[in-house]
């Protein structure tokens, strides 16, 4: 079958998603049927001989797998894949070969799978870690990583937020923060609180600061960084968008960490227009290819295996790739089966984006029948369901010990052991408060601090009830006040998705303005078509070049609702006209007026750019819905690549912008952000790039 064939039947023999009409895809179920009957007949060594997509990605997936087996795989079709996944003997079986299929077979075969198959092949199929009793991955095991973010990379929210999810028996598998600041000097003071946090009370998990892998290894020259941390994804050219880098880059910072730590998620490369015309799930596949391969090549250079966990953040990027619950699941199903496959151990990130429109009790639902049908290694674990930083809805620290009572399932041997002894968990009568304070007081014992323990659990009590106080789901009892606590949130993330940049705002916080609209019709269809926010309409490309004159290589300042225009009218007249001044003050040209875009999204400030000629671009745009704070960013983009040749282009990977987020008084203040933003302006000027740093890039051996 010729490539190009077969990968128009990968995508119609997916079970519907929103996101495969891009590449497609078909609403079609009787399409759908036809083309699964015929993957089944396709065997694996013609799609192992097919070119899904030619690239490096693919180049590597090739190079490391083990094929010895290809003569046994070989003649195997799809639907025969699948009887044997299904049939007696299927785990000794995939431990065999879990080196050797290739990851476009993994695909096919989830693909004409029911989700009943698929949850028996999840429920039969783990790759634990060694160890002694109950192990991450193992079958027994349901483990968690504790995400503890704070909108301000606070160390007191971060620290409370740690041993509360450590006191419902969270965290065995790793402690892993977002950084809401994502330059070196935060990433290494990060690196140290969580190092400070796992050493003082002796916990048996790993620690991680998820920016990416380029910074983290800037980071590792100055700290110690525990788990090296990178997103992935099933081609090139999306990895080049998310780090600036490929596979082969990758593997070569990947071996300066002994652990690893990977996330990926269908549909990125879909709505970052970089899918190549291939399905959602088979690039999924790919990304886990990319795991196994990098595992296989780093456990080929050093003896004994390398610690290594891959997490899946399904739902994380919104309607425009999974429009349903029931989309959701079937991508869970999907993803944990084709990482199981791949000898991978899997976790889950069960969440949904507010504009999804998946209210927070569906969500807990979902969430318990994923965690019973596709058995993951590891969920999710928040401070309350909704991510006080990243403004999305997943699974709460209070959540998890109620799913492992009711699968039978437990958090590894050497964690429980741990928190027992510690007396975080097993006392009933002492409430989470009380237990939180107990292992705040045991934290600042091990550091040396000498008050008595009852006055350092009375400081831990105190801290604790300040945070409550300031709205974070800590400390609470009582389940009725943390669903209030949730819905409430939910009401504000949808109110603020429908609002609309007030025109009082604009006037008072610009000199001058021009608005202009992107090419969305209207906000339903700007929230399920993204790149219809990306590109502007013609009426507004012919205003906007009209100012050409105005910004004669200077920088150029955009303002746009994003997905929370609650958060420019909030924030707009405390940040922008001080903004302004302070790069005066730097000597920097900025551009008379400022450009508002209505339905805007971060690629329209590239088109921006590139219609006024400008050296550089500051975009303040509302984002993230759902922290219960109505949060501005700051996308600081230079316009020439090294060269010296502009590079605008709504096409531009992302990792040529360096991010400024969490703008808000109760995360990163207004006037703190005005001068991080006038600090990266005027490097950005003097280095000529903004961005993952080209110098700070591994030299690829291609």
């Amino acid at each position: 079958m010729a490539d190009r064939a077969l990968r128009q039947l990968f995508v119609l023999a997916n079970a519907y998603k929103e996101g495969d009409l891009a590449v497609g895809g078909t609403r079609d179920e009787a399409v759908r049927a036809d083309a699964r009957r015929a993957l089944g007949g396709v065997t694996v060594g013609e799609i192992r001989r097919t070119v899904i997509v030619d690239d490096a990605v693919t180049t590597c997936l090739d190079r490391s797998r083990e094929r010895r087996f290809d003569a046994d795989l070989d003649p195997l079709t799809v639907a025969q894949l699948k009887a044997v996944l299904i049939g007696p003997g299927a785990a000794s079986w995939a431990r065999r070969h879990r080196d050797a299929l290739p990851s476009e077979a993994a695909s096919a075969v989830v693909k004409i799978m029911t989700n009943d198959e698929l949850s028996l092949v999840a429920r039969t199929l783990f790759n634990p870690h060694d160890g002694t009793g109950v192990t991450i991955g193992s079958p027994h095991h349901l483990g968690s990583r504790i995400q503890p973010n704070s909108p301000g990379d606070s160390d007191d929210e971060i620290l409370v937020s740690v041993l509360e999810g450590l006191c419902h028996g969270c965290g065995d598998t790793i402690i892993g923060l977002n950084p809401a600041s994502d330059d070196i000097d935060s990433i290494a003071r990060l690196e140290q609180l969580l190092e400070q946090i796992v050493r003082r009370l002796n916990l048996p998990t790993r620690y991680c600061v998820l920016s990416d892998i380029v910074k983290q290894r800037e980071a590792q020259r100055r700290v110690r960084v525990d788990v090296g941390f990178q997103s992935l994804a099933g081609t090139s050219r999306t990895l080049a968008g998310m780090v600036g880098l490929d596979v082969d880059d990758l593997l070569e910072l990947a071996r300066y960490f002994d652990g690893l730590y990977f996330e990926t998620g269908q549909g990125s490369s879909v709505t970052n227009g970089t899918a190549e015309g291939v399905d959602m799930v088979t690039l999924e596949a790919r990304a886990y290819g990319v795991a196994r391969h990098l595992r296989r090549s780093l456990d080929a250079r050093a003896p004994g295996p390398r610690w290594m966990i891959v997490n899946d953040v399904a739902g994380f990027i919104g309607p425009e790739v999974f429009a349903t619950a029931a989309q959701l699941e079937r991508a869970c199903l999907e993803d944990v089966v084709m990482a199981k496959l791949q000898g991978l151990t899997m976790g889950l990130d069960v969440c949904s984006t507010f504009h999804m429109g998946i209210a927070p009790r569906d969500l807990r639902d979902l969430t318990r029948r994923i965690a019973r049908n596709a058995a993951p290694a590891y969920l999710m674990a928040v401070a309350g369901n909704s991510d006080p930083m990243l403004g999305y809805l997943t699974t709460a620290f209070r959540d998890h010990p109620p799913l492992r009572s009711q699968l039978g399932r437990r958090m590894t041997t050497a964690m429980e052991e741990r928190l027992r002894a510690l007396g975080a968990i097993g006392d009933g009568d002492a409430g989470i408060a009380t237990s939180v304070a107990r292992l705040y007081a045991a934290y600042m014992k091990a550091g040396g601090d000498r008050r008595t323990s009852a006055t350092l659990e009375e400081a831990g009590a105190h801290l604790l009830a300040s945070l409550r106080d300031r709205g974070f789901d800590l400390g609470l009892a009582d389940q009725a006040d943390a669903d209030r606590r949730v819905e409430a949130i939910y009401a504000h993330a949808r109110a603020a998705l429908y609002s609309t940049v007030e025109e009082a705002v604009v006037r008072d916080a610009t000199r001058q303005s021009v608005r202009v609209r992107s090419a969305a019709a209207d906000r339903d269809d700007y929230l399920a078509h993204p790149p219809a926010g990306e590109r502007l309409a013609d009426d507004g490309v012919r205003a906007i070049a009209n100012l050409n004159a105005d910004c004669p290589l200077g920088v150029q300042i955009v303002v746009s609702d994003g997905l929370n225009a609650n958060a420019i009218n909030g924030q707009l007249r405390e940040l922008l006209p001080p903004l302004r001044r302070r790069l005066a003050a730097a000597g920097h040209h900025v551009a008379g007026t400022d450009i508002v875009i209505q339905n805007g999204r971060v690629r329209a400030g590239y088109e921006v750019g590139g219609l006024v000629g400008a050296e550089l671009v500051v975009h303040l745009i509302g984002e993230r819905p759902g922290t219960g704070l109505d949060t501005v960013s700051a996308y600081v983009t230079y316009g020439r690549d090294e060269h010296g040749r502009f590079r605008w282009s709504r096409a531009l990977d992302h990792s040529a912008t360096t991010a400024i987020c969490g703008v808000h008084p109760r995360g990163r203040p207004p006037d703190v952000a005005v001068e991080e933003i006038a600090t990266v302006v005027t490097r950005a000027l003097v280095e000529r790039r903004t961005g993952v740093p080209t110098s700070e890039r591994p030299r690829s051996r291609r």
